[in-house]
């Protein structure tokens, strides 16, 4: 029953969550299980189809930053700069990559608004040497 084409299609309770109903979104078939809690995990699978650019991605389709992006083979004929890539700068100098896309990111909100804070100082930086 419960599989990658399942959503939750309700949740069941009066002061609190109780139950939730799982619906199979291929099948049609609906189960009610016992639930205290529900945890939402937007973000678990990157949405990066969108970006045109060549930006260095892992299999799952994360963009990879920093220093990660010398596990690619072609990242030292690619990069022209004569410093090593900000922590999380791409593969192409001044644009960078945050929260729930980036690769090895926590894929949490705070830390998420996190590196977004930080990518404001780097990109500071980057605009200082251009």
């Amino acid at each position: 029953m419960y599989n990658y084409n399942s959503v939750v299609a309700e949740g069941i309770g009066k002061n609190r969550l109780e139950c939730i109903t799982i619906k199979n979104i291929e099948t049609g078939e609906q189960k009610t299980s016992e639930a205290g809690a529900l945890f939402i995990f937007i973000g678990a699978r990157p949405v990066t189809d969108w970006i045109k650019l060549n930006i260095y991605k892992d299999s799952k389709g994360f963009i990879e930053t920093g220093r990660d992006l010398f596990k690619s083979e072609n990242f030292k004929k690619t990069w022209k700069l004569d410093r090593d890539p900000y922590p999380l700068e791409t593969c192409i100098p001044g644009i960078f990559s945050v929260g729930d896309v980036r690769a090895g990111a926590m894929n949490r909100v705070a830390s998420a608004v996190g590196e977004g804070a930080m990518a404001i100082k780097l990109v500071h930086e980057y605009l200082a040497e251009v």
